[in-house]
């Protein structure tokens, strides 16, 4: 079977929506080609395919077909999109020549008398604007009429077919006017020319170019600046001699020296030293994380103060950083549905302009007053001119883009478009309780000392016995007597109890440490104390008590503590008007005292890891959009079944392929930002769409009826165009 894979082409040349479609149906007609998606504002199409019998140059070769130009591909090594330098610098040369050449025909056209203080007859004043106009159009107005030749040549129109008529029109009247003044004349028209229809609107045009070159360039900002994180070497230690390489050298089981103040190259474990790392870049946490020997460090992290030695544990493609691009990657490529709305509409819109523009021309020269024929030329130019669906293409792209850019910055990784589209209809969240609501380990909550002894002490003896032993809680009680820094007593004559607890002797007495069952069982009097578990059970606290020599003397009560911040999380998920549940494998009670902790009203409890996903279901069938948050793992089926999964977890869980959404680092507070930050995306969408259309239908009406000058309508389809960018750039100031 052949296998699948995946190439990202540069492309050149396309400027309008119908140009995105016409080259995606070109790709996806490829046998072979299972997937391809163009993106307007980064210039790139992504495509799946089967290899063989599909090559890179079969698909470069349709591209070409197309009308189109490929400047380049990448496949495994992800590159950092083009900047649009380089294209703004052309257009700015051409948009400057373009008005300097320009002023002085529109002065002619503002100005009649300027011709006679210059001294010169009609005829003569013709020819001079003439001069000036022709290197406008074929010289900064070469790019219309080159893209519309190839697509021409295919068989297709697109946006420079539109510029191109309606400026070649224009100047090639204006030009037999000039020469031919008399022919004009003697059909009864007046021999007017309209070389400052031609100029202005290249020049127009021409300036619309550049603006949406420079601000594509913001746009697409933040991806470069992710893929200029990393360093360009490293530092590396092999067979006790070290030596600087470059990243690509770099693998997996090399020893990376890191000084204070460089940036950790890759991902790996650190073996030697201490230090705090700035993980702000990749993480969004503003504080520094201490490392010390085998804590884990990230690729393009900033080393502090201490001098760092660790071994790579991954490299290139597989580092986080990378995993961090690809998120993003993908999300700016996908698109939403409706997006594709927009590019189905863009591919027949061009060619129904073109009908529309004759149309125009024909019933202002039949049915128009006169001249007629001046009336009729300039209506249809008008028409070609404002109808461009620019706006149109770049509508939901370069929202996607600098909305996922700004979310990448912030922590927050989003899938693509779809995803997007489905967040911003949310209705419910559903939370996991384990390792999301809460830390996924148990600690102390409660220790109570009776019969004269003292919580400390009850703390030290129980944790004497747990030192010894395997259970759930342990560790937790371990742990909080270090960090008070008890001395433990010694303990003798140690013995478990599967299901039940531990038994030592400690200074010659014996010492049970267990549940009631246990206690029971060791004839152990429990009516004072049956009360006080009872109480910690419906706190979702699990006790063991402390007996010595046959009478109960303290308990302790753990529980899986909240993540800070929890509470905060839910309580602005609800302000914003979305039903918050919990649904979770542990009992009801536990489940239950988490839920009211937080806030949370409806609780699933008691349910199997494969069982979530149906519940998530049944959420669905009765009407909900439901966002299912859990940690990435045991809640896979849950997240994927979800309108949209969110995955929570640290640097080392990003790639979750389950997630529609992915946060980088175990931050509650990313979720009701994550999901303000899709509504606002969404919304910027919705205001370009609008607006794109809505600028459409009224001027195509307004040109054809006479009231859009063509100079004026090529302003307006240049500031569309522009006002789509600035718009989605807004979201560059999201804060959540």
């Amino acid at each position: 079977m052949p296998a699948t894979e995946e190439v990202t082409l540069v492309l050149g040349g396309l400027h309008c929506a119908a140009c995105v479609s016409r080259v995606e149906r070109s790709l996806n007609q490829v046998p072979g080609v299972e997937q391809a998606l163009v993106n307007l504002a980064t210039r790139q199409a992504k495509v799946k395919y089967q290899a063989p019998p599909v090559t890179v140059e079969a698909l470069k070769a349709v591209i070409q077909q197309a009308g189109y130009e490929v400047e380049g591909y990448f496949k495994e090594e992800r590159q950092p999109p083009p900047s649009p330098d380089v294209e703004a610098q052309k257009m700015k040369l051409r948009f400057l020549l373009a008005l300097g050449l320009s002023l002085p025909v529109f002065l002619g056209a503002m100005v009649p008398p300027l011709q006679g203080w210059l001294g010169m007859g009609h005829q003569a004043w013709c020819f001079v604007l003439l001069i000036f106009t022709t290197p406008v159009l074929f010289y900064s107005g070469s790019p219309f009429f080159t893209g519309a030749l190839k697509a021409a040549r295919h068989g297709s129109a697109n946006m420079d077919s539109l510029v191109a008529l309606g400026t070649g029109a224009a100047y090639v009247y204006s030009a037999w006017v000039t020469f031919f003044p008399h022919t004009v004349a003697a059909a009864g028209h007046m021999p007017d020319v309209y070389f400052d229809t031609t100029a202005m609107i290249i020049t127009f045009i021409i300036l619309g170019r550049w603006l949406e070159a420079r601000t594509r360039g913001r746009a697409s900002e933040a991806i470069r600046r992710l893929f200029a994180l990393a360093p360009p070497s490293a530092r590396v230690r092999r067979n006790g001699q070290e030596t600087v390489l470059p990243l690509e050298q770099v693998v997996v089981g090399d020893e990376i020296l890191v000084r204070p103040g460089e940036k950790i190259p890759v991902d790996g474990v650190v073996i030697e030293g201490g230090s705090s790392v700035d993980e702000s870049m990749l993480t969004g946490e503003s504080l520094p994380v201490a490392k010390e020997p085998g804590t884990e460090v990230w690729g393009a992290t900033l080393n502090q103060r201490g001098f760092l030695v660790f071994r790579a544990t991954r490299v290139g493609r597989d580092m986080v950083l990378s995993q961090i691009i690809r998120l993003v990657e993908e999300a700016q490529t996908s698109k939403a549905p409706i997006e594709r709305l927009a590019d189905r509409v863009a591919g027949v819109f061009v060619p129904v302009v073109m009908v529309l523009a004759v149309l125009t021309f024909a019933a202002w020269f039949f049915w128009g007053p006169p001249p007629a024929l001046t009336r009729a030329l300039v209506s249809m130019v008008a028409v070609l001119i404002i109808a461009c669906p620019c706006a149109m293409g770049l509508a939901t792209p370069t929202a996607v883009m600098v909305g996922a850019g700004r979310g990448a910055e912030m922590g927050i990784l989003i899938r693509g478009g779809e995803p997007l589209e489905r967040a911003y209809r949310l209705t419910t969240v559903v939370f996991d309780k384990t390792g999301t609501l809460t830390r996924g380990a148990p600690q102390v909550t409660d220790v109570t000392a009776f019969a004269g002894w003292t919580e400390t002490k009850v703390l030290a003896w129980a944790a004497a016995l747990e030192e010894k032993s395997e259970h759930p809680l342990a560790e937790a009680v371990v742990h909080a007597a270090q960090q008070q820094n008890l001395t433990l007593p010694p303990v003798a004559d140690f013995q478990a109890v599967p299901g039940m607890g531990v038994k030592a002797r400690i200074n010659g007495q014996e010492v049970i440490l267990g549940n009631l069952a246990f206690l029971t069982r060791e004839n152990i009097p429990i009516q004072e104390i049956t009360e006080r578990q009872a109480r910690l059970a419906r706190e979702g606290k699990t006790a063991v008590f402390l007996a010595v020599s046959g009478a109960p003397v303290g308990l302790l009560a753990a529980a899986d503590t909240l993540k800070p911040g929890a509470k905060e999380a839910v309580a602005a998920l609800q302000k914003t008007g979305l039903k918050t549940m919990l649904l979770s494998g542990d009992n009801r009670l536990a489940a239950a005292a988490v839920a009211q902790t937080v806030g949370i009203t409806e609780v699933l409890a008691e349910v199997l890891p494969g069982d979530k996903a149906k519940k998530v279901a049944e959420l669905q069938e009765a009407g909900d959009v439901v966002a299912m948050v859990g940690d990435g793992i045991n809640d896979a089926p849950a997240l994927a079944q979800a309108d949209v999964g969110i995955a929570l977890g640290t640097g080392a869980d990003v790639a979750l392929e389950a997630a529609d959404l992915t946060l980088i680092r175990d931050d509650l507070a990313l979720i009701p930002q994550a999901v303000r930050l899709s509504r606002r995306m969404m919304r910027i969408i919705r205001q370009n769409l609008f607006w794109a259309f809505f600028y459409n239908v009224i001027a195509i009406p307004a040109a054809a009826a006479g009231f859009l000058n063509p100079a004026l309508a090529a302003a307006a389809m240049a500031l569309s165009s522009v006002s789509v960018v600035t718009n989605s750039l807004r979201l560059r100031r999201f804060r959540g």
